[in-house]
């Protein structure tokens, strides 16, 4: 992971203040009110369990323990692509997550429940793209 002031730029503390941020819009919780369950944001070697409840991020978990595979689907990249998704103005082919996970770049890899993250895609990469802020 990149350092940033002498920390780890996509650390916990990261990941909390991109929930802060998700949970503070006004938008989300319209968008989101049917999106509920678990998914896992993976920056590098690191898995972060995400809760969310009506669109709401409800809990945080860093690591995986192995009772912690009920999760619906995974988004998985590097610090370096996380790094350049979450830029003001990303760069392109880092714009959105359809762009990171394209099979020409394949710098996101989407695993898991296809339905789910279907049937919530709008709310997640509106909160996905919150990150801009974090």
């Amino acid at each position: 992971m990149s350092r940033m002031g002498g920390r780890k730029a996509f650390d916990l503390e990261w990941v909390e203040r991109w929930a802060r941020q998700a949970n503070e819009d006004r938008r989300l919780p319209v968008i989101g009110r049917f999106f509920s369950g678990r998914f896992v944001l993976g920056i590098d070697d690191t898995d972060y369990l995400i809760e969310i409840n009506k669109g709401k991020v409800q809990k945080i978990a860093e690591g995986l323990a192995p009772n912690d595979f009920g999760f619906e689907f995974a988004l998985r990249a590097s610090s370096v692509t996380w790094g350049k998704f979450a830029q003001q103005v990303p760069p392109p082919m880092f714009n959105d997550i359809w762009a990171m996970a394209h099979p020409l770049h394949r710098h996101l890899r989407i695993d898991g429940n296809a339905m789910t993250f279907w049937q919530n895609l709008r709310a997640l990469t509106h909160m996905l793209s919150l990150m801009r802020k974090a």
